[in-house]
């Protein structure tokens, strides 16, 4: 452990809403050392849909009681160890400068006065948003790190140029880079910058429970069952999906996790359930009642910039895994199966049903040795102060 560490402050995702790897890490982290976790505000202008109603009711909430809503929690069950949460108001369409101007000046009155509480005194700055740009280094601190989980700016919804720019920003004030992925790393390095690689971890514990019934929610839905949890958005290719489903009408497919695009091109079909998302405390039984576990992502720009966080959640449950090929999967090819195509899908499928359930979990252990959450943070906070 390093002994003279004076504490974080995190710009990040919300927290409590979904287990992220930023998340993950700053839960282990804040273990050791006082972290404040600041909530920010997304980088896409939100419409007049009803998802982004929903979305913007819930963030509403979250600035006027500074704390997660309750029924959105999907943290690990270790729940009761965290940051101190701060969370300012801020106003969407940040892309006016009055706007911005405004969404400056809160965050940094409202993280000012929790950092004076919590008394921190240069801490380090880590942020794995690219609009923290704007007040990260308006405190004292220690350092600036990017911590990249993401092209933003591939994201459909997302003003590239706007997206790019604030990361552009970001990365010339940081003095560290991290990314998640090989693709984000290569391109980061780009900036002569140090920059470090670190693959998501997992809690191979966690997941690997062999004891567990099946969930309730799959009581209703005969077997066999393959899945997929997670987020439901752009980067899922719907139409591979589809047409797999409908190739192969005696196959379940269970996808689990909330939905940020239109689904209406599955949800029509008899074979596809949709079960809502699951705190993490649950995907255990969930998975105890699949055969096979689905990665099917977009081979596209977006899709090979990934580390997908599940990749390695699902390898710990020692199912076996589908995947389009992905870079970041590579290292694992003796474990997954990559398919291309309908009918690459639909032949490893009917392989992979034949597995022994629980076959490969020594093997699974040997490979992700090394790759737990904990390790991760250990990697991370050298290099939050090399």
């Amino acid at each position: 452990m390093i002994a003279d560490l004076r504490g974080y402050v995190v710009f990040s995702d919300d927290w409590g809403v979904h287990p992220s790897s930023s998340q993950h890490l700053f839960r282990r982290i804040s273990a050791m050392q006082p972290v404040l976790w600041v909530n920010t505000i997304g980088l896409r202008d939100p419409d007049c849909s009803l998802r982004d109603l929903r979305k913007a009711a819930s963030k509403l909430r979250r600035m006027l009681f500074s704390r997660p809503v309750p029924e959105e929690a999907g943290q690990p069950a270790a729940a009761s160890h965290g940051p101190r949460v701060c969370q300012p108001f801020m106003l969407p369409f940040a892309r006016f400068s009055a706007v911005r101007a405004f969404n400056r000046w809160s965050v940094i009155r409202t993280v000012e006065k929790a950092v004076t509480d919590m008394g921190l005194i240069d801490p380090v700055i880590v942020s794995s948003v690219p609009n923290a740009c704007d007040y990260a280094r308006a405190f004292p601190a220690r350092r600036l790190v990017y911590y990249c989980v993401d092209d933003f700016s591939l994201w459909p919804g997302h003003d590239a140029n706007y997206v790019k720019g604030l990361e552009a920003q970001l990365i010339e004030r940081a003095e560290v880079l991290v990314a998640t992925s090989s693709a984000l790393c290569e391109r980061l390095a780009l900036s002569g910058k140090p920059t470090h690689l670190l693959h998501h971890g997992v809690d191979i514990g966690h997941f690997s429970r062999r004891d567990q019934p099946s969930h309730p929610l799959l009581s209703a839905i005969p077997g066999p069952r393959v899945g997929y949890f997670g987020l439901l958005d752009e980067r899922l290719d719907q139409a591979l999906l589809r047409a797999v489903a409908l190739q192969e009408p005696a196959l379940q497919f269970v996808l689990v996790g909330p939905q940020a695009v239109a689904m209406q091109g599955l949800a029509t079909l008899p074979n596809v359930h949709f079960t809502g998302p699951l705190p993490y405390d649950q995907l255990p039984s969930l998975v105890s009642g699949l055969s096979v576990l689905l990665l099917p992502y977009k081979s596209d720009a977006l899709g090979q910039s990934l580390s997908p966080l599940k990749l390695r959640e699902y390898l710990a449950t020692g199912l076996p895994v589908i995947s389009t090929p992905l870079q970041d999967a590579e290292a694992y090819t003796n474990l997954i199966r990559f398919a291309e195509g309908n009918e690459a899908w639909c032949s490893a499928l009917r392989h992979a049903l034949h597995e022994v359930p629980g076959g490969r979990l020594a093997t699974v252990r040997q490979a992700l040795a090394g790759q737990d959450w904990s390790d991760k943070a250990v990697e991370l906070q050298a290099w939050c102060h090399e």
